[in-house]
């Protein structure tokens, strides 16, 4: 057997458990699956379907890893898979979200959804997945820099503290003691850092205790769902335990990205081998307790509103009615799409439905059931619990041509919490509250100098390589993308570049 078929096979064998050889023992090959994927509803490609994946890991389990199979195998009287067979059909298990939505209508109840994530572990082990550019650039860019996109520290610090002190907004970073530890998705600060101040603004305003880290930047999910890579899964998630060790927090606050959601809340002891050490709570709950106790007033928003409900949040997850209990508070015209909740079709973007670039032309066919469901209900607007569904979301909605030339129609629901919040603060004179967090406040100069953006900001530019950020951040689409609506940003960039020319005046 050559050395990568043995390695995908041994992965299989490593992280199979008894569940998952009841799952392939069990399988009738009934092809019902294929009546719930959207995938293989808007094609109609068996390639597609999902019993596609799972035969080749049902076909490698029979011949290699049973008793029976192996010796069939041996004497010529069955056919096991070949390493070119495998190769053959690792793009099929990456021309799909892992969304769980084929279960439904499974009559045993068995996740494919698992299987594919053992696949993808599989493919991963083997090393073959790195024949795939963006699932290669996604290792390497977690190994050499713990972010997926392969930013570095000071360019994810400098681009949000670029956006906040244009604002005049401060965050507390490495506040030893406080509540909350805070750590981005790669995609929320690489994709959406611009909209993504509004959440720093709804916990200021509310005053609740927590910090940022100056050390991780990216919680690691997209290494856990789209290269399902177990070992740096496992190292992402203790770092990030250690450094909630290091700064003594109570809890790890859990922001809006669907992988988050599940990984914290389910898959982390996949790759741990126990569950999470910290008690983790999702910024949407956080929200709602906020709201519901009067610490952050909202007064609801007259715009027709509509949710998708991500995957991995509602129907892995369980937390869609924490959502649209937000929604009964900070909007008078919410209408549901059909189907819903754990019904609801997948957005087509998560795990790595949108992150691979070969999946584009696909995943927009697909999206005209998500399309669909958008126009019947006639909303002006588009919520979701999630940084990357929204952004497969408003792929969707530009390319249906449901959302005018040059508008967003679709949102975060922090970012619907936010106006609901604006617009109450703004009728109590309250405003200011969103701009200081409740742990600088009252601090002296040198704890504010060492804790605030403000001082990380000043720290940067002690750094040798301050003059290439600068460039950076000076071609940087998303500056590019704020300075739109905030032109008062070029300012600061150009403050930053006299710095960077002359560190000493």
């Amino acid at each position: 057997m050559e050395g990568e078929l043995k390695a995908f096979v041994e992965s299989l064998e490593r992280n199979m458990t008894p569940e998952d050889v009841i799952t392939l023992e069990a399988c009738m090959d009934c092809k019902l699956c294929g009546h719930a994927c959207a995938w293989y509803l808007a094609t109609g490609d068996e390639k597609l379907h999902p019993t596609y994946k799972t035969k080749l890991i049902r076909d490698v389990y029979h011949s290699y890893m049973t008793l029976e199979g192996r010796v069939a195998t041996a004497l010529g009287l069955r056919k096991a898979p070949t390493l070119e067979d495998v190769r053959e059909r690792m793009q099929s298990f990456w021309q799909c979200t892992a969304c769980g939505r084929c279960t439904l209508t499974c009559p045993l109840g068995l996740s494919t959804r698992r299987v594919v994530r053992l696949g993808r572990a599989a493919y991963t082990d083997a090393g073959l997945s790195r024949a795939n550019p963006t699932i290669k650039s996604i290792i390497e860019n977690t190994e050499n820099l713990r972010h997926s996109f392969g930013l570095t520290i000071p360019q994810v610090i400098g681009r949000v503290g670029l956006f906040l002190q244009n604002e005049g907004i401060e965050v507390p970073v490495e506040v030893h003691g406080a509540d909350l530890l805070f750590v981005c998705p790669a995609a929320g600060n690489t994709k959406i850092p611009d909209y993504g101040i509004k959440m720093v603004k709804i916990l200021n305003a509310a005053g609740v205790s927590y910090t940022v880290s100056p050390r991780v930047v990216d919680t690691g999910t997209e290494i856990d769902h789209i290269a399902v890579h177990h070992k740096l899964s496992r190292v992402m998630l203790e770092e990030w335990e250690a450094e909630a060790d290091r700064l003594g927090v109570k809890q790890i606050l859990l922001v809006e990205c669907g992988c988050d959601v599940r990984t914290l809340y389910a898959e982390a002891s996949e790759a741990l081998g126990r569950p999470l050490k910290y008690p983790v709570v999702s910024v949407d709950a956080l929200m709602l307790e906020l709201i519901k106790d009067g610490r952050l007033p909202v007064e609801p928003l007259n715009t027709r509103i509509t949710l998708h409900d991500p995957c991995y949040a509602t129907r892995l997850s369980g937390l869609g009615e924490i959502f649209r209990e937000i929604l009964s508070y900070v909007t008078t015209d919410f209408v549901e799409m059909t189907p819903n909740r754990e019904y609801n079709y997948c957005c087509n973007g998560g795990a790595g439905g949108m992150r691979l670039p070969e999946n584009t032309e696909l995943r927009r066919k697909i999206s005209v059931l998500k399309a669909n469901q958008i126009k019947l209900t006639g909303a002006e607007l588009v919520t979701t619990p999630c940084v990357v569904c929204s952004l497969s979301l408003e792929d969707t909605c530009n390319v249906y041509g449901l959302a005018q030339p040059g508008e967003r129609m679709v949102q975060v629901l922090f970012e619907v919490v936010y106006d609901a919040m604006e617009q109450a603060l703004a009728r109590r004179g309250e405003l200011d509250r969103m701009y200081m967090p409740a742990e600088l406040i009252g601090r002296d100069p040198d704890f504010f100098d060492a804790h605030s953006i403000g001082g990380r900001m000043a720290m940067l530019a002690h750094l040798p390589d301050f003059d290439k950020l600068v460039d950076w951040l000076e071609q940087d689409p998303i500056v590019k993308r704020f300075a739109a609506t905030h032109p008062s940003v070029m300012d600061q960039l150009r403050g930053l570049r006299e710095l960077a020319e002359c560190p000493n005046c």
